[in-house]
């Protein structure tokens, strides 16, 4: 285009100019994607009020070779650009850490408000997407003009909010956890999470994707519906299964597409999410599922606890030298009269109430004997600190032992391992006292 071309197109009317422009860039993005097929980088021209990379109008075939147009590498120290390159290469590793730390450090109570409504937004959304991309993928659906610009990253946003939802569930799972056998339902969260971020199950289709959704809504619902009534059981599990499976068989129903095969459309969507749920119900009949949202705060064995003025004093020897930052009896040396005691701080949500049992063993030759199941009184919820109770014993033996603060049908929620030795020592024991 001549120099006399451009200043007629310049005094033009503002419909010619815009025709004129639109055409330069059709012809230009052509040329780019020659560049790009030919493994050339494609050029960068400044318009007015913008400046970016010139592309096809179909994003989905247009793959930027260079993806360091948008940051200004040149201007910065070169430690800098490489640390910067090496954050974009590795985009995906970088997102999955800083959301995880994000919710690491802003997750503070199971039971908090504002957590379960951003939880509860993320099921919607996920919800949404995944009925927008099952009727896009039978073409029943296109994305409007406003989004279509970025409905092309629908898949990578849809696994966004599957991550931010495993992030928050193994760290509320994990704060719950304790011992071998809830360690593998943590587990299993952790395997999800790591899964979640791999580029074959991003690319898997919507089966699988509804099996994933109904572990999400099942673990939510896990401790969502006992936080509503204010207490936890069998009968609390069986709601959050059966209200799982029912907003999944909704779903399966909605994208099963009408017509003669309806029927069988719909439970082929649904088996995925069924197998889940009776996976989930096997792992709570063998008590492998943390009891959430209980969760243990601190625990400790020690040689007296006392109730004083609202507070608990617990008293322990002095540690050894290279235990120094313990602050209770482990190992507790015993003396003739003496009596282990167990206290433990169980965090509960507000209106919430359940009944501990302290689980006493002793490892003999054939493994771990059960001696007491001394019960603790009700838990009352709301305490940020937890409920403060303690247990005691007074028949033991040297040996190894552990103690299990559990719920009444067996769920543990704490474990501590402890040895008792025999002290004949006969000079007058100093015992430390602290805060419980």
């Amino acid at each position: 285009m001549t120099v006399g071309q451009l200043a007629g197109v310049c005094q033009a009317p503002a419909k010619v100019r815009r025709c004129v422009v639109a055409t330069v860039r059709r012809f230009e993005g052509a040329q780019a994607q020659e560049r790009v097929a030919s493994g050339k980088r494609p050029h960068v021209r400044a318009w007015p009020n913008r400046n970016r990379t010139l592309a096809p109008s179909n994003p989905r075939t247009f793959e930027p070779s260079n993806r360091y147009d948008f940051v200004v590498l040149d201007r910065l120290p070169p430690s800098l650009a490489a640390f910067v390159r090496w954050g974009i290469d590795h985009s995906n590793v970088v997102m999955f850490v800083a959301g995880f730390l994000f919710d690491v450090l802003t997750i503070q109570r199971i039971d908090s408000r504002a957590d379960l409504t951003i939880q509860l937004l993320y099921l919607l959304v996920l919800t949404a997407l995944t009925v927008l991309q099952h009727r896009e993928a039978t073409g029943s659906w296109t994305p409007p003009r406003l989004i279509r610009r970025w409905w092309s990253h629908n898949v990578e946003v849809l696994h966004f909010f599957y991550g931010g939802l495993l992030s928050a569930y193994v760290i509320l799972y994990f704060r719950s956890s304790t011992g071998a056998r809830p360690l593998v339902f943590f587990l299993l969260l952790v395997a999800l999470f790591l899964l979640n971020e791999m580029p074959q199950i991003r690319q898997a289709g919507h089966r699988m994707r509804l099996g994933l959704y109904a572990f999400c809504v099942l673990s939510f619902s896990n401790y969502f519906v006992p936080i509503v009534v204010g207490r936890m059981g069998g009968w609390v599990f069986l709601a959050s299964l059966l209200s799982t499976a029912g907003v999944v068989w909704v779903l399966a129903d909605r994208l099963a597409l009408k017509g003669p095969g309806h029927a069988a459309e719909r439970t082929r969507l649904f088996a995925p999410g069924a197998v889940v749920c009776v996976a989930v119900a096997a792992l709570y009949l063998l008590k492998l599922i943390p009891p959430v949202p209980l969760s243990v705060t601190f625990q400790g064995i020690y040689h007296d606890v006392q109730r004083h003025e609202g507070s608990y004093r617990l008293f322990y020897e002095q540690p050894d030298l290279w235990r120094f930052w313990r602050r209770d009896s482990r190992p507790f040396r015993a003396r003739p009269g003496d009596r282990v005691h167990y206290f433990v701080r169980v965090f509960a949500p507000t209106h919430f109430s359940q009944r501990i049992v302290a689980h006493w063993e002793f490892k003999s030759p054939s493994g771990w004997r059960t001696t007491d199941r001394i019960e603790l009184p009700m838990i009352r919820g709301g305490r940020a600190d937890g409920w403060r109770t303690f247990a005691r014993k007074s028949s033991f033996q040297p040996g190894s032992w552990r103690v299990t603060a559990e719920t009444d049908d067996g769920r543990a929620v704490a474990t501590m391992s402890f040895e008792v030795e025999q002290d004949t020592g006969t000079d007058e024991r100093v015992l430390l006292m602290g805060e419980g």
